[in-house]
């Protein structure tokens, strides 16, 4: 399988972009203003996200050290997870958002997509050199870790099945 040729900033900002645009569309297709409100957080973190790398990004090139942001130890996994991108994409994304009909089905693609993102930062975090960008993909991962809790706990409040599976083991 050949490698994903992109650097590790393009592809953090990359993903960013689809996950402000996922939400917000999420957003839009609920009434419930609760719901609605938690899309629209969720996208505006991860607007702030693409921010901070844009900004990571900038700052590197004018030092110099854009070579931080690429890395020749890309495994397989990362590879793929690159190759498929943390949230459904073009028309992958609407015909995955027609589909939605309920809070439940919006939160299975969210929470899916917030496990890829987990794994792509912890990997990503594993294999930084630089220290500043080490410390912002740290902080990211930490930020998509607490959005896998607030989904995750938003899909109890409205799937009975999913809040017995996740709080009624023994």
């Amino acid at each position: 399988m050949p490698k994903a040729d992109i650097s590790v900033i393009d592809f953090a900002m990359q993903a960013e972009k689809e996950g402000v645009s996922f939400y917000t569309k999420a957003a839009n297709m609920f009434k419930d203003k609760d719901l609605r409100a938690l899309f629209m957080k969720l996208a505006k973190e991860e607007a702030k996200h693409l921010e901070e790398f844009i900004n990571l990004k900038g700052k590197a090139l004018k030092k110099g050290i854009e070579e931080c942001f690429k890395s020749v130890e890309v495994d397989d996994y990362l590879d793929a997870v690159i190759q498929e991108g943390i949230f459904p994409k073009g028309e992958g994304t609407s015909k995955k958002l027609e589909a939605v009909k309920t809070v439940e089905d919006a939160c299975k693609i969210a929470l899916q997509a917030e496990r890829n993102a987990i794994l792509l930062y912890t990997e990503l975090v594993k294999l930084s050199k630089d220290k500043s960008q080490k410390k912002i993909l740290e902080r990211v991962l930490d930020e998509e870790k607490s959005h896998l809790v607030r989904i995750a706990s938003l899909r109890a409040d409205h799937d009975p099945l999913y809040m017995f599976g996740k709080f009624g083991r023994d």
